[in-house]
């Protein structure tokens, strides 16, 4: 089983780029308008399709939870060696969850979180995505 996403990207290079260097895997498959990686860890098909209406405001956010916290350290070290800007959240209270989280913008503006599970939470709550704009939560985390 793997989950499938498309999005509009407004240069497939650009976004191919930093795809690749986020899942740390080359492109699955290029076209000139298209590409897409079929990622058995996280278990993703992630389609780029170039498009001149990109509003990446209509999405919240996209998330991978990760299973242990190596795989979350992991995933800070190879962001922080790519030089890949991300932001931290500790101790997030969001979505009657607790969670400690890493928050990727991409070329196009679409966020993604990469979080681990620390608890439960009896609210909400909230959370911060990306840098400076809180969400109410009252989406999909």
């Amino acid at each position: 089983m793997r989950v499938h996403i498309s999005l509009k990207v407004t240069s497939v290079e650009k976004s191919t780029a930093f795809y690749s260097a986020l899942f740390g895997q080359e492109v699955s498959k290029r076209k000139d308008d298209y590409a897409n990686f079929r990622l058995d860890e996280p278990p993703v098909h992630l389609a780029l399709v170039e498009s001149t209406r990109v509003n990446a405001r209509e999405v919240s956010h996209f998330g991978i939870e990760l299973p242990t916290r190596d795989d979350l350290q992991s995933w800070q070290k190879r962001l922080d060696h790519l030089g890949i800007e991300f932001a931290t959240e500790d101790e997030a209270n969001c979505c009657y969850a607790l969670a400690d989280k890493l928050w990727v913008t991409d070329p196009d503006g679409y966020r993604w979180e990469l979080w681990l599970r620390t608890g439960g939470f009896d609210g909400m709550g909230k959370t911060q995505i990306g840098v400076n704009d809180p969400c109410d939560c009252r989406c999909s985390c």
